[in-house]
This record gives C-alpha cells, structure tokens and sequence, in this order.
C-alpha cells in the first residue's frame, strides 16, 4: 500500500512506500491502493488536492486520518507511523476542553500490543494494570530507550508504576501541565519520578489557550521547570488554525528549545 501524507513530521514512515506531497516523477509502477493519511484538520484542503493528483496514476485512492474523526482501529506498526512507534490503546476516558482525542477516539479501548520503543498511546496509564504490564514487559525487548511521547496522566500516577518505569532504559518520559491548576498534581509527579534525570523528565506546556498573557505561561513554565522538568511550550490550536502574535510565537520558541530555556533560567538564577 502507498501513503501520502499532506506534511513531514519526526514520525512520518521513510519506507519506500511512503511520499509526502504530489506524486513524484520515480513512483511504483503497478497498480496498488494509495491512501492518504490526514492529522490536522487544517491540511484537509491540501489532502484533498493529493487524493486527486495521486488518483491520475491509481485507481483506489482515498483520504483519512485523524483530521476525518477516524476512531481508528488495530496498530500496525510502520503503516502511518514510522518504525519504532507503538500504539497499545485508543481513545481516552477524560474530556479536556482543549483536546480532540475523545471525539475523534471516544472512550479507551486496549489493543493488541505491538512491538515498538516509542509509546504513543493517549492515556496509559488509563489501560488496566494487566495490560500496562504487559506494555512494559514488551520494552524491556526493545533496541533501544523507551519514549512515552504519547505522555503519562500525572493524576494517574502511582509508586507501582515508578517500579515499572526503573525496570527499563528510558530516553525521554513525558507528562503535560496545560493549566496552572495542574502545578499541584505536577509537584506530587515529580515526587514519584525524583531521581530521574532531568533531561528525561519531559512536559508538553499548552499555552494561550484561555485569557492568560505571555507573561503568565512564561511563569507556569519556570514552575515546571523548578520542579524537574523540561517545558516544551505548543501553541493552542482549534480546529481551524490559529495566528498568533510574534509575543507568543517568540514564547514558543524560547521554550521549545532546551539550549534556550535552560540558558535563560540560569543566567535568572544569577540575579
């Protein structure tokens, strides 16, 4: 099967089978489906234009993807994503005001567990003990240092998984503070992980999603940084894509770049 995606992002597949974009002059010459995989609801207009360029060369063309509220349904590992990455559930039992997962997914659902080092899933920690096991039994397999990038629920979190998370080789794990309501739950996280590497103690930062000025993110993000975590700082987008002024684009990028940010909150130290 041939994939198009719309854009290239770090977990777009690199197999021979995968294109970003219009088809290329060098392309499979038999006939096979191509499907065209869609993330974000404002490159829907772009995938439409593939399905149509790509459809003068295949006959079986269609378009999906998250961006179409496609619940999904197995993972295979390498289809849509790039080697490596895992999805072992779906969905998610929270409605956060901000996110599109319970829509587009609804409520979680267990699948099968497929091998991979880069967890991708919603919400582990929402999956049943016997399955989170089973998650972890898997990476202790893996080649190399397992990434939550999918992130770990911070009011989920308890001793037994600190467990888990010590009896594997971790490269990057991630939780989230999207509020400055969620500084409390944050504290007693890093409680849990103390003793972890800092660098390895990751935190996606929802910024200007409400009324909150740059100069009030810029403060929930120096908290999470003095309690052991990197902030990494994402825009808050609709479904309709937002522009923001260059305050908040500069915010971003500062606290998006690890060099940047620990820069800055040393040489603050200092005054």
């Amino acid at each position: 099967m041939i994939r198009v995606f719309p854009n290239r992002t770090s977990f777009t597949p690199d197999d021979d089978l995968a294109f970003v974009g219009l088809p290329p002059l060098f392309r499979p010459k038999e006939q096979m489906p191509v499907r065209v995989s869609c993330t974000f609801t404002w490159d829907k207009p772009i995938a439409e234009r593939l399905k149509q360029e790509w459809s003068v060369y295949y006959e079986d063309v269609e378009v999906g993807g998250p961006a179409y509220v496609d619940e999904g349904g197995e993972f295979t590992p390498g289809l849509f994503m790039k080697k490596g990455i895992t999805i072992t559930s779906r969905g998610c039992n929270k409605k956060c005001k901000w996110c599109f997962v319970p829509k587009r997914e609804g409520c979680l659902r267990e699948l099968q567990i497929k091998e991979g080092w880069i967890v991708n899933d919603n919400n582990l920690l929402q999956c049943s003990h016997q399955h989170i096991r089973k998650v972890f039994d898997m990476l202790k397999r893996q080649p190399r240092a397992a990434e939550f990038k999918g992130g770990i629920d911070k009011t989920l979190l308890k001793d037994w998984h600190r467990d888990l998370f010590d009896s594997i080789r971790i490269k990057e794990l991630w939780l989230s503070c999207d509020t400055e309501n969620a500084i409390p739950q944050l504290a007693r996280a890093a409680r849990i992980l103390d003793g972890i590497k800092t660098y390895k103690k990751r935190c996606y930062v929802l910024i200007a999603f409400t009324n909150e000025t740059p100069l009030q993110a810029e403060k929930r993000l120096e908290k999470i940084y003095t309690l052991g975590f990197w902030p990494f700082a994402q825009l808050y987008q609709p479904e309709q894509k937002r522009t923001y002024s260059e305050a908040w684009k500069q915010l971003a990028r500062k606290w998006s770049r690890p060099a940047a940010f620990n820069t800055y909150m040393k040489n603050k130290a200092k005054i």
